[in-house]
This record gives structure tokens, sequence and C-alpha cells, in this order.
């Protein structure tokens, strides 16, 4: 088979490891593998267009099918999320548009220099941070988050941040075809194959050490969890909507009820610490007071801090709702109030500042914030910069997003060094240490309690700082990245002018 004919056999490779880079069937190898050979299709094309729209359909058409219901984008219209995913991926094409031209440049079967290799992962991290900085979806979609689970490469983000991981992923691609190139002859490629064998034994062999030479935690604290029937919640909204209002507050004032009755046996079976899911508290001005009032009442009573977040609607459905989580101490006092700033704009509810909040206790310093602000790492690496011990992230998801969601909030662990316990309506419940690593995980649609919760979870929970050089460095990574992406640009221009 002629090497034109070949090239569609690379793309369908291509496409089918595209189902399960990120999505709903996410395989860490596949991320790895998948580029080589939309790479190898691209760099056997002809010249023009329609190369690159057959690997935009290439991309997009898996991309739409694995994504499917994903994105919040789906609660828009059913049409919003393919069409979006589809517009989405023409950015996919710049690296590997800028690594055709490198290629055709400056390489040929004689003279293959290694330093083009750096072409397609520098454009390729570029693009990636460039979709997320400032993007109202946070990092949601960044290919770093298809290592979810890989927890030696992991490490690196303690450093790097995400981005580093974008490149190296994509790096092994573009090296692997320069061996491809090259015709797999170990004289030409020995070199350039063993750099890149030493940084990835550099890097995984680092994260390995890391973590087995990692000190126990300053304390184990036992923290308990648990997420409402998801039933609760869409009756609770049918009421709502069909204008029921005293039906409404009569669910709202009795769910509150049962939800205290629940932190209150908790407490009683050793919990220190309850916690519960995004929009627990959900319910009008008036019910949300009663509930807040009962709620220090019982945290007083028990010796207990409670994790609470509400969701505070508007009588008359102008304005927009209040989605809040606070921190009750043992005294029955309100020691920390965090307004949701993530993906406020789409759910229709009051943006907050985005300042994390922290509070001092026998178990060292907390915080919470909600769901989806836990997806700005720019964001949270506040809680780096202030020595966080133990990160609350109450949350709420849906089925299709419910691996991917609690997957991405590990992140923020290993970014900054610090133990999260993330409570999860609708989805995953997850607790990790400061590297990562999952202490319990809960499926609420797999496992449900017998009294009728959902997610719940009673976790000696590690607790205690370690330094990490993310909240310094920040997204310099990344930065630079787009920095030698315009470089590479510039230089490509000028070698165009000089032809």
């Amino acid at each position: 088979m002629s090497n034109k004919n070949l090239r569609f056999v690379w793309l369908a490779l291509f496409s089918s490891l595209t189902l399960f880079v990120g999505g709903r069937w996410n395989f860490p190898l596949a991320a790895w593998l998948a580029p080589i050979f939309a790479l190898r299709f691209i760099r056997n094309s002809e010249k023009g267009a329609r190369p690159f729209f057959w690997l935009w359909l290439a991309t997009a058409l898996p991309m739409i099918f694995a994504w499917k219901g994903v994105t919040a984008i789906s609660f828009i219209h059913p049409a919003a999320e393919p069409i979006f995913i589809f517009l989405m991926q023409a950015f996919t094409l710049i690296p590997f548009a800028i690594d055709r031209i490198y290629i055709r440049r400056w390489t040929s079967k004689a003279n293959f220099p290694f330093w083009v290799t750096l072409v397609f992962p520098v454009s390729v991290s570029a693009i990636d941070f460039f979709l997320a900085a400032g993007s109202p979806f946070g990092s949601f979609g960044a290919i770093a988050y298809t290592q979810a689970g890989f927890s030696p490469l992991m490490q690196i983000l303690a450093f790097t941040g995400m981005w580093s991981i974008s490149f190296i992923v994509s790096w092994f691609a573009s090296v692997a075809n320069y061996a491809w190139d090259s015709d797999f002859q170990w004289k030409k490629i020995k070199r350039g194959l063993l750099t890149l064998v030493g940084v990835l034994a550099l890097v995984i062999g680092f994260g390995l050490v890391r973590m087995a030479t990692a000190e126990p935690a300053q304390q184990e604290v036992q923290i308990a969890g648990f997420s409402l029937p998801e039933e609760n919640l869409v009756s609770m909204t049918e009421l709502l909507h069909t204008g029921e209002e005293s039906s409404f507050r009569e669910a709202s004032s009795k769910l509150h009820e049962q939800q205290l009755a629940q932190v209150r046996v908790m407490a009683q079976d050793g919990a220190e610490i309850v916690v519960l899911q995004e929009a627990a508290g959900l319910g009008f001005a008036e019910e949300v007071e009663v509930l807040l009032e009962n709620a220090s009442t019982l945290a007083r009573e028990e010796g207990i801090y409670l994790v609470l977040p509400t969701a505070t609607l508007d009588r008359d459905g102008k304005s927009p709702f209040h989605n809040v989580v606070r921190v009750i101490d043992p005294n029955g006092e309100i020691v920390l109030e965090h307004y949701k700033y993530g993906g406020t704009q789409f759910e229709g509810s009051v943006t907050g500042s985005g300042e994390l909040q922290t509070v001092e206790t026998p178990f060292g310093t907390i915080s919470a914030v909600i769901c989806w602000d836990a997806d700005f790492p720019e964001v949270i690496k506040q809680a780096g910069e202030q020595d966080l011990d133990l990160l609350f992230i109450p949350s709420n998801d849906w089925l299709e997003i419910r691996n991917l969601h609690a997957d991405m909030a590990t992140y923020r662990a290993v970014e900054n060094g610090m133990s999260i316990f993330r409570q999860t309506g609708g989805g995953v419940s997850v607790v990790t240490d400061a590297y990562g690593r999952v202490v319990n995980r809960v499926d609420v649609f797999e496992e449900t309690s017998l009294d009728g919760w959902g997610g719940e979870q009673m976790v000696s929970t590690p607790v205690g700082s370690i330094d990490t050089l993310y909240p310094i460095t920040g997204d310099f990574f990344g930065m630079s990245m787009l920095v030698l992406l315009l470089v590479l640009l510039v230089c490509a221009w000028l070698s165009r002018k000089l032809d």
C-alpha cells in the first residue's frame, strides 16, 4: 500500500484512539498514542487545506461521542454541545499546521535536526494553555487531565502545573515520528531517543521517589460526608417550577431537618467534621436562615465543624441565586463564607470574588470552595500560597461528568500540597492526600446507603500541607510555551519571506 493510501489508515487509528482521550472513557495511554498517527497522516499528506479538513473531522466526530453530555453546554440545547465541540477542535489543527511547516522547511531524509521535535509539543502546550487561560470553563478539557491516575507523572504538577504534562505527552508523539521519518535507523535516532527516554525517566522516576519518600501526614482527622438522593432535588425543582411555593417550602424545611439529623448521627459516630454536597441547603431566604440557626446549634451541641453549602433562591425568580458554602465551628459560629465564582454565568448564581478564605483549626488551616471553582488552578493556587492543610470541595455533578470532574480536583491537591475532601451529589465523592493519592472514592450512582443517603463517607483523612513550587511558578510554563509559539510563528513567516 502506498504512503498516500496508508495515511488514511493512520488517520483511522488516530480517530479511534481519540474516543479514549479525556471524556467519558478516558484511558491515559490513548493520549500518548493518538497524536503519533495524526502527525503521520498530516506529514504524508499533499499540500492544501483538504488534509486538515479530514483531520478536523477525524478529531471532532469521536470527541462529540466521547464528550456527549459531559459539558454544561449540553443543558442549553441538544445541538449546542456537538456544535461547540466541533468548532473548538479547529484550534487543535494549529499545532499540526505549524509542525508541517517546520518539517517541510527544516528537515529532509538526510537531515532531521532533533530540535524540530520540539515544535509540536510547544505548539500543543501553548494552545492548551491559551484555551484555558481566561476561559469561563476554567481548565476543563486540558490535555493534562487525560493522565488522571498516572500518579508518578502527576507529581510534576507540584513544580510546573498542568502545562508541562501537555508538553511531555505531545513530545513523545513528535519523537516517535522523528524515529519513523528516519526509518528507525538507530545511528540516526539514538541521541534523540535517549534524550526523550532520559527526560521521561527523570520525570517519572522523580514522581516515584517523591511518593515513596513522602512522610506521613501531620495528623489524621475523622471526616464524614453525605449527598442527597437525586430524586429529592428533582422533586423540589419540579415544585419550584410549577409554582407550588408552599409545597416547596415544606419540602425544603423537611429536607433540612433530615440532613441535620444525619449530621448528628455522623457526629455521634465519631466524625469531627461533617461535609454536605453543593446546594444541600436549598430554599428561599427564610428556610436557609432557619437551617443556619439550627446547624449552628447542632455544631455547638456535638462539638464539630460543619461544612454547609446552601443555595438561596430569589422568591420572584428575578435575581441570581446565592450559591454559598459556610464553615461553622464547634462554638456554633460561622467562621467562613465563600460564594461560588466558577461557572456562575452558566448557572445563574451570584459570582463570588474568587478570594480564598481560611480558618485556623486544631486540624490545621482549612478552606472551602464549590464544585466548578476547583477547575481554575490559577485561583486555587492561593491555597498553596497560604499553606492550606485541607480544602473542602462540596460539589454537584451528573452521570456523564462524574469521573472526569472528580479526577480534575485531585490535580489541585498535588499542585498546592494539600489534602482535599470532595463531597458530591450526582457524581463521585473523593478524598486525597497532598500527593493526589486517593484515600477514598464513592460513586453515588453505584453506592447508596441503607438510610437513603448517597455517597456516604466516613474517612480518616490525612491532613497537612507540604511545600510545592507551583504557587510560586503558577502559569510560568504555560506562558513560556505561548511566547515560544509566537517565536515559531515569526520564524516561519520570516523563512517564507526568505524563500
